[in-house]
């Protein structure tokens, strides 16, 4: 079973989100964290800022876990999403790098109650991270 590691990056009132291209096998065109897939043998951690250094060129900082969320509705089935609230990182302005995505931009719970997000759990964990 993957490990998935994700980003909420917050500055200020906002989150970054990032929109999967519409190439991609998993909820194409949807507003997705900043992250990915644990190497075998990669700590939570390491993941989560080589993650989000491959795709917005930030090194996170100060990060704490906030969530796990799963794929499937069976824990037993679906794979771990350990989500992260990011507070303070490196690196300028995001920026996105590679192919995954197709744009970002900076959210406030308003617009995030709106936007058509790539798992139904993100909502919730935006919102109470943003507060």
């Amino acid at each position: 079973m993957s490990r998935l590691v994700c980003a909420i990056f917050i500055d200020g009132d906002k989150a970054l989100l990032v929109r999967r291209a519409q190439h991609r096998k998993w909820s194409p065109g949807k507003w997705d964290l900043v992250g990915g897939h644990a190497e075998k043998g990669e700590g939570l951690d390491i993941a989560l800022v080589r993650e989000c250094k491959e795709e917005v060129g930030l090194t996170p900082l100060a990060f704490n876990q906030v969530a796990t969320l799963y794929e499937a509705d069976d824990k037993k089935q679906g794979s771990p999403f350990h989500i992260y609230v990011v507070r303070q990182w490196t690196g300028g302005s995001a920026e996105l790098l590679g192919h995954e995505h197709s744009e970002l931009g900076w959210f406030i719970v308003d617009m995030i109650n709106v936007l058509e997000l790539a798992m139904q759990g993100y909502r919730e964990v935006l919102i109470k991270s943003l507060r």
